[in-house]
Parts: structure tokens; C-alpha cells; sequence
């Protein structure tokens, strides 16, 4: 009846209101039944909460004025009829958890966006930013969620997001944001792959924030020496092949290729490694084939090296000619003193020729178990991140890109790429992104189509045979999300 979580009284429970005191401390219990003690009320008893799933009822041994003195020092009333907490009476206290820490240049860019945040709106809300230094992946989140402990929001890896949802962890975001004007402006201006991807059985599960994609940097000192010119919008995979051979030398890799980019190359036929109601797997298709001869015949030719390493450009040896590669690893290639590169799309698949790139990024999502109040300033906040302003921070500081087309032409952000033209030839492919929808076992199936690709480009099995392999192995594991959508 008292509208609080024993994760709640936990992280309240302890600030001195007045005479009264709310120690407020584990006293027994695991998961969501916990008791607390509460002292400093003239020594008239305790209050002992028993929090259990789907219930929440106090057993109380104070006065119900003594209840209404807990309620405030821990800053969280109840309304009657154990309806929704009302709103505190001074600044929403919100925790934050973060996937990256303060470390990496995301973590500290998002850091620097909830300073701004909280300078801006310090009398609405205090936002504990302590836990967000340090990295929380998935299976802390999980770990926290299960104790609870969990944040009131944090970021994750896009893909994560839908395994949260499904294991009750996380809300449908659009729930908490009916009926704000600003968000239905926001969510309606995001890219299509972008909301889609964010979104699982129909429920927003997370809010994209930016993210990333896959191009083309090229050598162009080495292609200078070599009589080429640099490629231009449109080029090919023929173009690729032809240059490649041009620039070859025994000292040389004309192709860094991950062979993880598959998906891009698959992207520039037009095609997906699966169907727009994701239930099904599509990498056995005849355009997946095309892809992997191609990327054989790279490695067949000498031009790609056969044992798939990939990241040379960074070596900085001046080897490298062609480097399939992230906006992420510009700060990495000018720390290196790499030779000057250029940036464009990934050759195009020659009859299709599709302009394209394929993202990954991250999300934030709002915890469950938390109180309205704050359910309600962590969306608010969330909301606030995806705004223009806050992705083109983003964008700016840790080289990212938009997920939303006012974002992109925020003048911030265009007054920016106007001083980095490498960075200009990753963020100007936004709108032609695409990455794959929300799954809970997206990382199997992933990993099930990678190993598959790399048994092939070993040699360790023909062609046609690995990619059966690979539908057969991701479609076992799709099919187990799939039963999730009913």
C-alpha cells in the first residue's frame, strides 16, 4: 500500500527529515521480498515492508502518522487506493547505469549530456551518475534487475533491449511518452531501420539515441602512386576488384575486409538476411551467394588477406589501400598518424547498385521497477537524448551519427562536418542505414550466420553447404523468439 519498491525504500530510506530518521535497511530476503526497519520515530515501533511478486502490502506496527513521516523522508507519498506515488515535492532522484564506461569516448559524451541535462532542470531532477563510470553490460543488468536494484535508465546496446523487455526488466517506452507533443514529433522524424529496430511484438522497448555504419576508406596517397582515381558515388564491386588489381603488390593488402561486413555487401543488392516480419531467415538466398563469391574471389585474387585479418589501416604502415571501416576508428587513425584516407559508400552490388550501410548504436531504456514519479522524469530525460541537440552532441564528441532526419540537419551538426570531411562521408550515408531488428537471441543468430561465413571463406565448406548450414542454425534460434511474439 505504500507505492514504494524495497528497491526503493533501500535507496531513499536514509535521508534525515525533521525529527524522523528512515534507516531504512535490508533487514532480510532476496529478490522481491525484502524487510526493512525504520527508527527514529520517538521509539514507537517499526515499519516492516513484504514485497512480493505482483503484491506489495506493509505490515505496520507505527501510527499512521508515523507512515505519513516515512512516506516523506523518503520522498515518495502514496496516493489513496494504491494508486501511483504522487510526485515529490522537491527534484525526482534518477540513477544511471551506462553499457560504456566514462572511459571510452561515448561514456564520456553521454556523461557530458546529463551534466548539461541536470544543470538545465536541477530543480525538477538530481541525477546520480556515480554507477554510470563504470561499464554495466547485459548480464549486470540482468544481475541488478533480479535484486532490486536496478537503474531508473541506462544505455545499451540496441539489440539488447528487446531480451530486457522480454524478461520483464524494462517498459514500453511509448506508454510512458502518451500524449507528449514533443516525442510524437521526435518519434515520428526517426529513421524507419531505426524504430523499427527499437521495437518488439509492437512495444517501443528503447529509445535509439545514435549510432554508427560501415563505409569505404581508401589509401589516397597509394592510389595517387598507382595512376587510380579515387571512387566516386555509385562504384561498384567490379570497381572494387579492378582497383584492387592495380595496387597490388606482394607488400601490399589492397582489401581490409572484415568478414563480418556481409551484411553490408548484401545491403547493396537490395537485399536482407531476413524478412521485414522477422520470422524468418533469408541467408541462403541467391544474392547472399552472390556476396560471398564476391568476397571469395577478393581473397582468390590475393587482394584481401585469406586468414581474415582485417584493422590494418591502423598499423600505419602504409600498406592499406582499401579498408572497409567505422566512423568509430577515425580518432584512432589520426592518433596513429595513419596516411590520409578518404571516405565513400561500400562498392555497390553491380546490377542492383544500391547505396548502402548497415548500423549498429545504442539505446536507452527505462527500468520497470521503479516509482511513476520516476518512471516518468527518466523517460523525460530519455526523450530530452534523443532531441537534435543531444544527437548531434553525440555526433559531434564521439563520432557518431544521427538517428532522426532533424538531427541530422541540425546546424550544429552541419557546421561541424563542414571542418571534418572524413567524418562528413560516415554521417552523410545516415539515411541509407539499415540494422536488424530487435531479437532476443540476436547475438546467437548472428554468431550461427558468422561462423558459417567464415567456415566458407576458409574453405572448410563450399558455399552453398555453409549458408544451409547458416539458415538452418539461425532459423532453430529465430524460431524460439518467434514463439515469444505470440
Amino acid at each position: 500500500g505504500t507505492g514504494l519498491t524495497p528497491r526503493q525504500l533501500d535507496w531513499h530510506c536514509g535521508a534525515e527529515q525533521g525529527r524522523g530518521q528512515c534507516t531504512g535497511r535490508f533487514i532480510e530476503g532476496l529478490g522481491r521480498r525484502i524487510q526493512h526497519r525504520v527508527h527514529g520515530f520517538g521509539g514507537r515501533g517499526r515499519m516492516v515492508l513484504m514485497a512480493t511478486k505482483g503484491t506489495r502490502r506493509a505490515a505496520l506496527g507505527v501510527t499512521s502518522a508515523a507512515l505519513g513521516g516515512v512516506l516523506a523522508a523518503c520522498g515518495e507519498g502514496a496516493a489513496p487506493g494504491g494508486a501511483a506515488p504522487a510526485p515529490a515535492s522537491g527534484p525526482v532522484k534518477l540513477a544511471y547505469l551506462s553499457n560504456l564506461a566514462e572511459t571510452h569516448p561515448e561514456g564520456a559524451a553521454r556523461l557530458s549530456l546529463l551534466a548539461e541535462y541536470q544543470k538545465e532542470f536541477a530543480s525538477k531532477v538530481t541525477i546520480d551518475v556515480e554507477g554510470g563510470k563504470a561499464a554495466t553490460g547485459l548480464d549486470k543488468y540482468k544481475t541488478v534487475a533480479a535484486g532490486g536494484s536496478a537503474p531508473d535508465l541506462g544505455y545499451v546496446a540496441y539489440y539488447e533491449a528487446a531480451d530486457m523487455f522480454a524478461s520483464g526488466m524494462v517498459i514500453d517506452v511509448d506508454t510512458e511518452l502518451k500524449g507528449d507533443k514533443e516525442w510524437v514529433k521526435q518519434r515520428a522524424d526517426l529513421y524507419p531501420t531505426m524504430l523499427e529496430s527499437s521495437s518488439w511484438t509492437g512495444k517501443l522497448v528503447s529509445i535509439p539515441m545514435y549510432t554508427n555504419d560501415v563505409a569505404m576508406i581508401y589509401n589516397k596517397g597509394l592510389l595517387d602512386q598507382s595512376g587510380v582515381a579515387a571512387p566516386k558515388e555509385g562504384w561498384t564491386w567490379d570497381d572494387l576488384t579492378a582497383a584492387a588489381a592495380k595496387t597490388a603488390k606482394p607488400d601490399r593488402i589492397s582489401v581490409s575486409m572484415n568478414w563480418g561486413f556481409w551484411l553490408l555487401l548484401l545491403r547493396t543488392s537490395g537485399s536482407s538476411p531476413i524478412t521485414p516480419d522477422a520470422k524468418r531467415m533469408t541467408v541462403d538466398s541467391p544474392e547472399m551467394l552472390q556476396v560471398i563469391e564476391f568476397m571469395q574471389s577478393l581473397i582468390k585474387a590475393g587482394h584481401a588477406p585469406a586468414d581474415g585479418k582485417t584493422e590494418t589501416y591502423r598499423e600505419a604502415k602504409n600498406d592499406t589501400v582499401f579498408e572497409f571501416q567505422g566512423p568509430y576508428r577515425i580518432p584512432t587513425l589520426r592518433q596513429a598518424n595513419a596516411p590520409a584516407f578518404g571516405v565513400i559508400h561500400a562498392p555497390v552490388n553491380p546490377k542492383k547498385k544500391v547505396i548502402a550501410t548497415t548500423n549498429g548504436g545504442h539505446n536507452v531504456v527505462i527500468f520497470k521497477e521503479t516509482s511513476a514519479p520516476r518512471r516518468a522524469a527518466a523517460a523525460q530525460l530519455a526523450r530530452w537524448l534523443n532531441a537534435p541537440h543531444a544527437q548531434a552532441q553525440m555526433c559531434i564528441k564521439a563520432t557518431s551519427l544521427p538517428v532522426s532526419k532533424a538531427a541530422f540537419a541540425a546546424k550544429e551538426l552541419q557546421d561541424y562536418l563542414k571542418t571534418d570531411v572524413e567524418m562528413k562521408g560516415f554521417v552523410d550515408l545516415a539515411p541509407n542505414g539499415w540494422r536488424w531488428p530487435a531479437l532476443p537471441s540476436w547475438p546467437k543468430i548472428n554468431k550461427a550466420v558468422q561462423d558459417s561465413v567464415a567456415a566458407i571463406l576458409k574453405n572448410e565448406t563450399s558455399p552453398r553447404d555453409g549458408l544451409a548450414k547458416a539458415q538452418r542454425d539461425a532459423q532453430a534460434l529465430l524460431d524460439e523468439d518467434v514463439k515469444l511474439m505470440k
